[in-house]
C-alpha cells in the first residue's frame, strides 16, 4: 500500500501542483490586464513620492517649473498644453486633464457664470479652463486646501495670462472657509460651482455646506468630479433621488488614462 501523506508538508507536497494550475493563469491574466496600470502607478505615484522626498519639491512646484520654461506665456491654451505634455512624458498631476476639460469648458461656455467657485485648484488647470472663458465682470473664487499648492496654481494662472480680477484663491479646508464665503468675499450665492478635490469622498459634504450657507440659488449649476470613485457613491445616490435636483452624467475616461473609466456629474437647481 502506497504511504499516506501526514504533516503540513505533506499536504503543501500533495496541493502545490493543483494551486499552481489554478492561480498560475489567473495571475498571467491579471498581469495581462493591468501590467500598465503597474507600470504607471510605478512611475507617476512611487518614483514621483521618492523624488519630492529626496529634492523637497512637490510634484506640482515640478509641473510648473517645467511650464514656465516651454509654455508661451500669457497663452492659457499653451498653459494647459505644455502642463498635459509635463503629465504624459514625465509624472501626473492631479488636475482634470484634456478630456475633462472640454466637458468643464463647455459647461462653463453653456452657462456663462458670473460667480464661480472651485472648491480643489490643485495645480490651477481647471481653474485656467474655467477662468479663460468667464465674460468680462465674472469671477472665479477657487478654495485649495495646501497653501504651498495654492501659490503654485496663482502663479501658475498668471503665466496663463489671467489676472487677479479675474479669479482669487484662498486656502484652507472646505468646512472652515465655506461658512467665510458671505462675509470674507461678498458674495450671496455662486452661479456655477465645480467640485473637483479629492475622489468624490467629500461632494456630498460640500453640496450640504453651501446648502446649510445659502451660497446656491435657483438656477445654479453645480459639476462634480470623479464620481465613479467609490468615495462619491453616497453623493450620487442623494443627489439623484432629490427633486431639487436636475442631474445629468458625462462620461470620460480618467485623466491621462484612456483605459479607465471615469466620470463628471451636473445638476441644476430647480
Amino acid at each position: 500500500a502506497a504511504p499516506r501523506v501526514t504533516g503540513t508538508r505533506g499536504l503543501l507536497k500533495m496541493w502545490l501542483p493543483f494551486l499552481a494550475a489554478v492561480l498560475l493563469p489567473v495571475c498571467t491574466a491579471l498581469a495581462t490586464r493591468y501590467h500598465r496600470r503597474f507600470i504607471r502607478f510605478y512611475h507617476q505615484r512611487f518614483l514621483s513620492w521618492l523624488r519630492t522626498r529626496l529634492t523637497g519639491i512637490s510634484r506640482e512646484e515640478r509641473a510648473f517649473r517645467y511650464v514656465l520654461t516651454n509654455s508661451t506665456h500669457g497663452k492659457a491654451e499653451s498653459v494647459l498644453s505644455t502642463l498635459d505634455e509635463w503629465c504624459c512624458r514625465f509624472e501626473c498631476v492631479t488636475n482634470t486633464g484634456p478630456e475633462k476639460g472640454q466637458i468643464l469648458s463647455s459647461v462653463v461656455q453653456r452657462v456663462a457664470p458670473v460667480s464661480i467657485l472651485q472648491l480643489g485648484t490643485c495645480c490651477g488647470y481647471s481653474a485656467i479652463c474655467i477662468t479663460r472663458l468667464l465674460t468680462p465682470g465674472a469671477k472665479l473664487y477657487t478654495l485649495e486646501q495646501d497653501p504651498k499648492t495654492a501659490d503654485v496654481a496663482e502663479e501658475m494662472m498668471l503665466v496663463a495670462g489671467l489676472k487677479h480680477t479675474q479669479f482669487q484663491v484662498i486656502t484652507g479646508p472646505a468646512p472652515e472657509a465655506i461658512p467665510r464665503f458671505k462675509p470674507l468675499l461678498g458674495v450671496e450665492t455662486f452661479d456655477f460651482v465645480f467640485l473637483s478635490h479629492g475622489q468624490g469622498a467629500d461632494h456630498l459634504r460640500d453640496l450640504r455646506l453651501l446648502e446649510d450657507e445659502r451660497l446656491l440659488c435657483k438656477g445654479s449649476v453645480i459639476l462634480a468630479n470623479s464620481v465613479t470613485h467609490p468615495g462619491a457613491a453616497a453623493f450620487l445616490h442623494s443627489v439623484r433621488r432629490d427633486p431639487r435636483y436636475l442631474t445629468s452624467f458625462h462620461p470620460c475616461s480618467a485623466p491621462y488614462e484612456k483605459d479607465i473609466p471615469d466620470g463628471m456629474e451636473e445638476l441644476v437647481i430647480l
